[in-house]
């Protein structure tokens, strides 16, 4: 077994993260514990110790078993909720996430899927109603045109460029595996079409996994 390393910590005791009332003479020459020799040569000193017996087998243990629980269908999604349903959409087509602003209305248009327009750094993008598209039941009741509001709009790429649509809150990332995904419940699924990949639970949470290939395939026919 190798012994334990002692190393001189002044750095807590007198240096830049103490909080006692004695502080090193030095720095007033270095400023600050990172420019000093002996922080420096206390690093090191753990760099260079002797490994502790069995380390690298140890190591080598971790790694193969890291290798076998890694799925190569491993999904990275952004959450978020859409009046009171949980949902994600992968994080590769989002382009931005943004504060909810004004939509405004396009002259003659009688699709309920297309909200409006929206002015994303000085483009304007068309809205998206995403509940519409998935049938999801009163989606906008909680959208509040207000910057101190948790609702947000969530800009993707698809082919002609982009496209945005307001959720009712980000919730984080999760990380899923496609083969594992339990089956979407009735209350995000369209009658017609069906845009769910299926549900994965997170801290208790149902999260639908949105399909964004049929998604996308959906928005384009709603913009022909």
């Amino acid at each position: 077994m190798t012994d334990t390393l002692k190393i001189n910590d002044c750095w807590n005791k007198i240096g830049v993260w103490s909080n006692g009332d004695n502080r090193c003479e030095k720095l007033d020459n270095v400023i600050h514990c990172y420019n000093c020799d002996i922080y420096s040569n206390a690093g090191r000193s753990l760099l260079n110790r002797e490994s502790p017996e069995g380390y690298g087998d140890d190591w080598a243990d971790i790694l193969a078993s890291g290798k076998k629980l890694k799925s190569k269908n491993l999904q990275s999604a952004v959450v978020f909720r859409l009046g009171s349903e949980w949902l994600s959409l992968p994080v590769s087509i989002i382009n931005e996430i943004t504060l909810l602003k004004n939509i405004y209305d396009i002259p003659h248009n009688h699709n309920k899927k297309i909200r409006g327009m929206v002015n994303i750094r000085g483009e304007l993008v068309i809205c998206m109603s995403l509940g519409n598209l998935l049938g999801v039941e009163k989606p906008d009741d909680d959208f509040i045109d207000d910057e101190h509001s948790i609702n947000r709009l969530i800009t993707i790429r698809e082919d002609n460029g982009y496209i945005v649509f307001p959720v009712s809150e980000i919730d984080g990332i999760v990380h899923y595996e496609k083969e594992k995904l339990a089956t979407a419940p009735d209350t995000i699924r369209n009658s017609t079409t069906n845009l769910i990949d299926g549900v994965t639970i997170v801290n208790d949470k149902n999260i639908g996994c949105i399909d964004h290939v049929a998604l996308l395939a959906e928005i384009a026919g709603n913009l022909r």
